[in-house]
């Protein structure tokens, strides 16, 4: 009985040692993003429930560096485009208790501002990017001399 007892523990240890072996030279499970497509990055375009066109640009590093935006509001019509941005699409999370899973950490979304308040036009965007290659979100224009205000338009659109 004591041999065969010997046997398996030496059998078992063998077997540990040949997978951690193999591990410490190719790994068993892939790293939890490695090669996993983003969800973000890439040329999106699309239109604003104004009906006027809406593009942006997210790198491969999860920042949107780009955004064109045309607007047509209370007589007022245009198109602005804010470049070299770095605005994250990471959210800003705090899960309690901690830590954030990780289908919440890889949701992605931004946040953008322009402009002067008070007093001065402001052009806020903010979008939520979905899977199937969407982004929906929302666009404000305040304070634009002569035009007014929208407070929300919402726009859709999809990676190219």
């Amino acid at each position: 009985m004591t041999i065969s007892g010997v046997t398996r523990a030496s059998s078992w240890c063998a077997a540990l040692w040949c997978v951690l072996a193999s591990a410490c030279s190719s790994p068993i499970l892939p790293l939890p993003l490695a090669g996993a497509p983003s969800l973000s990055a890439g040329e999106w375009s699309g239109t604003t429930s104004q009906g006027t066109p809406l593009t942006f640009v997210v790198s491969a590093n999860e920042q949107v560096t780009t955004i064109t935006l045309g607007y047509d509001f209370n007589g007022c019509a245009g198109s602005h485009t804010f470049s070299d941005l770095s605005v994250p699409t990471a959210p800003n999370l705090t899960c309690i208790p901690g830590p954030c899973s990780g289908v919440l950490n890889s949701y992605r979304a931004f946040s953008y501002s322009a402009g002067s308040a008070p007093g001065g036009p402001v052009t806020q965007i903010n979008g939520l990017f979905l899977p199937r290659n969407e982004a929906k979100g929302q666009v404000t224009f305040h304070n634009y001399a002569g035009c007014g205000d929208v407070v929300t338009a919402e726009w859709a659109a999809t990676r190219r």
